[in-house]
């Protein structure tokens, strides 16, 4: 339909793959319109007519560049508007009297949107659940815990009876890819978030003298409080240890230290080996525990910018570039390229998660790094 093939055009110009004319024609229209909001109305004729004004006036600015200025607003708003109720309208010769060989759109998997809810759950008996915030409701019951997908893009286990101290539970594992999001309630009623290519495994229902899980990845939790049951998250060797209270894991497999950041209450952080704890310390809120190189060391930072990407913001402070490009890689499922020497610069910005890809380059840009993208790869020079 027009009005998508209107987007991946606009996406196609701001990845810097289309002619100049093409550039300057969709950036006037992104900064000068908004079309999200925009009912379709008779007052302007009928719709063949608007249908062949739009295709011609397209003709003449995209492949002529004869036009120097803008429609009037409430015609573009009418001609818009014929964009969803037209189907099948293409950017193709048989629609321009033109000699002019028409662009290829750039296919679904090249244009870079960020990233946003969806996940997989997967059962103990392998069976795979796709979650994409969009199948709401019941999935499923298993021993006495119902499991919904709820309507904020969050999976919840919720016990429907009496807990029984001792019986075996099943694991489930929940997961998201790269550029996906999602947030899980357990039985206990412990939250967590996962951020971008994470993983958590869990138990269906909390039965023993401790409540553990495993991560893989990034997640923010708010574990529920229970004196006699402490929380413990097992990530890339080191164990997390809470009775109730807020904190940050980051354990991505590919980043050179495993962080926990606490905002609230205390945590006891260790190694163990099969026989006794190795190391332990304890932080406070603002404190983050590193494991680097088998080894444990603490200290402050100010937590709000560990948590930022779970209020929707990609935050750096005083971030070398690795760190910056790894966080927009995960989240807008790109792949990195270096290219020459690269600088010992810090970084310091923010940028939102729901940004368009071209206006994160934008902003990367501004701030002198050196970037341009080809496909799904992002290109960072010297």
């Amino acid at each position: 339909m027009l009005y998508k093939e209107f987007v991946e055009l606009y996406e196609r110009c701001t990845l810097g793959n289309c002619t100049p004319q093409e550039q300057k024609l969709f950036e006037e229209y992104r900064d000068n319109f908004d079309l999200s909001d925009m009912p379709w109305t008779s007052d302007f004729g009928n719709k063949a007519e608007i249908e062949q004004r739009l295709k011609t006036d397209l003709q003449n600015r995209l492949f002529k560049n004869q036009v120097k200025h803008l429609i009037p607003v409430g015609w573009w708003a009418a001609a818009a508007a014929v964009v969803f109720v037209l189907g099948g309208l293409l950017f193709a010769n048989k629609y321009f009297n033109s000699n002019t060989k028409p662009y290829q759109l750039a296919s679904d998997k090249n244009i870079i949107k960020p990233g946003g809810n969806k996940a997989t759950l997967t059962l103990a008996d392998g069976k795979q659940i796709a979650l994409d915030g969009l199948r709401k409701g019941k999935l499923f019951t298993l021993n006495d815990v119902t499991v919904n997908n709820d309507v904020d893009s969050s999976i919840t286990y919720q016990k429907t009876a009496s807990q029984i101290t001792g019986k075996s539970q099943p694991y489930n594992v929940l997961s998201t890819p790269r550029g996906g999001k999602y947030q899980i309630t357990l039985a206990d009623g412990s939250k967590i978030w996962l951020n971008a290519g994470s993983t958590i495994k869990f138990p269906v229902d909390f039965t023993s003298d401790e409540r553990a899980v495993e991560l893989s990845g990034e997640a923010y939790f708010e574990v529920a409080h229970d004196a006699m049951r402490p929380f413990k998250v097992t990530s890339a060797g080191q164990v997390v240890q809470v009775l109730g209270t807020h904190f940050d894991i980051n354990a991505y497999p590919d980043e050179a230290a495993v962080k926990t950041t606490l905002l609230q209450g205390s945590v006891k952080v260790y190694r163990k080996n099969q026989t006794a704890i190795t190391q332990q310390i304890i932080i406070k809120p603002n404190e983050q525990a590193v494991f680097k190189s088998d080894k444990l060391s603490k200290t402050t930072v100010d937590a709000d910018e560990f948590v930022a990407w779970k209020n929707g913001v990609i935050l750096f402070k005083n971030a070398d570039i690795h760190d910056v490009m790894s966080k927009i890689a995960r989240w807008y499922n790109v792949e990195i390229e270096y290219q020459g020497q690269i600088g010992n610069d810090t970084y310091n910005g923010e940028i939102p998660r729901n940004a368009a890809f071209s206006e994160v380059i934008k902003i990367l840009k501004l701030d002198d790094i050196n970037v341009k993208s080809s496909g799904r790869k992002l290109i960072v020079s010297q």
